[in-house]
């Protein structure tokens, strides 16, 4: 992924928007780590869905 697209995936999910403004001054690897939080924060609300759906089918 180049830079912009790293930013423009950052953007695009509505999270960690206090650092909008700034994202172009941070490094290739200090964007990394942004979207390494964010698709970790997706996978735990995944989980947490899927085990809520799971228990209310129980």
């Amino acid at each position: 992924m180049t830079k912009k697209d790293k930013i423009a995936f950052i953007k695009s999910s509505r999270r960690k928007s206090y650092v909008y403004n700034d994202l172009h001054r941070y490094s290739d690897q200090q964007l990394d780590e942004l979207i390494r939080e964010i698709v970790q924060g997706l996978v735990r609300e995944s989980e947490l869905i899927a085990n809520a759906y799971i228990n209310a089918n129980r």
